[in-house]
């Protein structure tokens, strides 16, 4: 269909601003629901990446608005992309640090059942999004657009998905093994 009208300059203006402020304050109160404080506690360096990647993803898009709304000619898909990237890189980083918690994670069963396949999958998990993010990021830095950049965001997300989910139940079915063996 056709659009009917566009938000007008001053909507466009606030409604970024207006979207991360209802975000900081979902980052505020988070800590207060989640159930394993401690692990919580030791992946407070995970928990401010998530924060600060969303911030630097939400900047990129609110630009990409601003420089559509204010006739700006910016590479937006590039930015918007690049920034997911780094927002994977960030968190990658941080991921194979984390402990056990519900709020953030590769959480399936197995991680949340066992603390050892938690730390292996997360240490895997974040070397894939960093890795799927330095590619995303370097072929939108050398100016690789469109459907090309979109598949490789898309490849990126479902390895960095998939991959740590299936070796999380395999560590899991190792350790159980090891167990009932043992």
């Amino acid at each position: 269909g056709e659009a009917d009208r566009y938000a007008g300059k001053w909507t466009a203006l606030m409604i970024g601003p207006g979207i991360f402020s209802l975000v900081i304050a979902l980052f505020y109160f988070l800590p207060y629901l989640e159930t394993r404080k401690k692990g919580l506690a030791r992946s407070q360096g995970l928990y401010f990446a998530c924060w600060a990647a969303l911030l630097l993803v939400f900047i990129a898009t609110h630009a990409a608005v601003l420089a559509a709304a204010f006739d700006v000619p910016l590479p937006t898909d590039r930015m918007i992309m690049g920034a997911i990237g780094l927002m994977f890189v960030m968190i990658g980083d941080q991921l194979g640090k984390s402990r056990s918690m519900y709020m953030i994670g590769i959480r399936t069963p197995w991680t949340l059942a066992s603390e050892e396949v938690w730390i292996k999958t997360h240490r895997l998990g974040g070397k894939l999004m960093m890795l799927g993010g330095l590619a995303v990021v370097a072929l939108a830095i050398f100016g690789v657009a469109g459907i090309a950049l979109t598949v490789t965001l898309i490849a990126a997300a479902a390895v960095i998905t998939l991959v740590p989910v299936v070796y999380s139940y395999l560590s899991w079915r190792r350790e159980d093994g090891q167990e009932s063996n043992g």
